[in-house]
């Protein structure tokens, strides 16, 4: 079976991963969606996709693709009705709860998949790793060691 993981992935991070690899019990082929043109992204696309394929590394059945425009149109071009989704907490669930009526919306074939945080993730966020990296933190459990020297130089 195939999902798509999407997201604006600025940057991709260890969180981000931990969603993927657990979807990898459940889903064969998966592709992780990084959005175009979102106003709140930081970096460039191919920088996200990027930092998306170092954090991935040789992950098996996991590609990397930029999309932009509906999510569920990216969806259903590539017939795939299965949409990865990640949660840390109540906010996130109440967020995501209203994204599924918006999807359910455009496109009632697709299913949302949520898979919950790890709690040592539950505080992981494109944000913080935006700020650790500005400010010349430490990454580790952050982001993906593969990525970590292009996630500071973009963020810094």
């Amino acid at each position: 079976m195939k999902a798509v993981f999407a997201g604006t992935f600025d940057p991709f991070t260890e969180g981000h991963y931990e969603i993927v690899n657990a979807a990898r019990g459940i889903f064969t082929d998966i592709t992780v969606a990084v959005a175009d043109g979102c106003a709140k992204s930081a970096a460039p696309i191919e920088t996200r996709c990027t930092l998306a394929k170092l954090s991935l590394g040789a992950m098996q059945g996991v590609r990397v693709e930029a999309f932009s425009g509906l999510l569920t149109d990216f969806m259903q071009k590539n017939s795939c009705i299965y949409m990865i989704r990640g949660l840390r907490d109540v906010q996130d669930f109440l967020y995501e709860q209203n994204l599924a009526a918006v999807y359910a919306s455009q496109n009632p074939e697709i299913k949302q998949i949520y898979f919950i945080s790890a709690h040592k993730y539950k505080h992981v966020s494109s944000t913080i790793v935006r700020e650790l990296a500005a400010l010349g933190g430490n990454l580790n459990g952050y982001a993906a060691a593969a990525a970590q020297t292009l996630i500071k130089k973009t963020y810094a």
